[in-house]
């Protein structure tokens, strides 16, 4: 069985399975290799990405486990290469280890269509996070705007109205007897006209 913080971990670079940081990259790589799930193995270039002790996986690594390894690493490396990915690292390691085998074309697509995959995800899921974060900033700003002239009854009020929550009849009454007016003066193009000029000739004065 797949562990679920591992499958977390994965996930926040794009890996379409669910990942807190209990593990070290090395972790996550050992574990990965350990399961012996083909799919697990498509997470690896997204690793490999990061700073690894290389020394440290394959101590605990079997002989067909290390070779698996090191097949990914070749994968990986001609990957970034492809993809313009600093892989000073990959490239000592390869160089070094005269890490050597044969790898089918098939084989190097199907890693690579998956790592371009995933990466995509995450950029997206980045872009998205960026989306969010702006709307809340401009909520935030939004209420504290409301905050100088609403009350905090009144920003309630509004609140449900906004999120199409029913009112009771007494919310209502309170809508129409001290909400409305005020929103109907606010959106005066007059008023807004007004107090713009105000402020305007008031930083001339400064």
């Amino acid at each position: 069985m797949i562990p679920a913080q591992l499958i977390k971990e994965l996930e926040k670079e794009g890996f379409d399975l669910n990942f807190p940081a209990k593990y070290s990259n090395e972790e996550k790589i050992i574990k990965i290799l350990h399961e012996g799930n083909e799919r697990l193995k498509l997470a690896l270039p997204l690793l490999l990405r990061y700073d690894f002790d290389y020394r440290k996986i394959i101590l605990k690594l079997n002989k067909e486990q290390l070779a698996e390894f090191n097949k990914i690493l070749i994968i990986t490396a001609r990957i970034f290469k492809n993809e313009d990915i600093e892989n000073t690292t990959l490239n000592e390691i390869i160089i070094k280890g005269k890490l050597r085998c044969e790898i089918k074309k098939s084989e190097f697509d199907y890693y690579y269509s998956s790592f371009k995959d995933y990466k995509k995800n995450s950029e997206e899921k980045s872009e998205q996070n960026k989306i969010l974060l702006v709307r809340d900033r401009s909520n935030l700003n939004t209420n504290m705007a409301l905050s100088k002239i609403f009350s905090p009854a009144k920003m309630r009020i509004m609140e449900n109205i906004f999120n199409r929550e029913p009112l009771t009849n007494t919310e209502l009454k309170y809508y129409y007897g001290s909400i409305r007016p005020l929103i109907k003066s606010i959106t005066n193009e007059n008023l807004q006209d007004y107090v713009r000029i105000v402020d305007s000739l008031k930083k001339r004065m400064n």
